[in-house]
């Protein structure tokens, strides 16, 4: 599988937010709608339309969207 990578450090955005700009930015690049992000485990959260799964080895503030 492969995976679009997308950091964000921002202290002004939540986990969602950065999500949804995230997943703006790969149906941009793919024309497709990703369905699943994985996240750190302080990331974890609930987006609509998407399956948010956390992993330990994800860095803080870094999503991996993929179809």
């Amino acid at each position: 599988m492969d995976y679009f990578v997308w950091y964000d450090e921002s202290t002004q955005k939540t986990a969602a937010e950065k999500i949804h700009e995230a997943s703006i930015a790969y149906q941009a690049r793919f024309a497709r709608i990703p369905q699943l992000v994985l996240v750190h485990n302080d990331d974890q959260t609930h987006v609509g339309g998407l399956v948010v799964r956390s992993e330990h080895a994800i860095q803080r503030n870094n999503f991996w969207l993929a179809i």
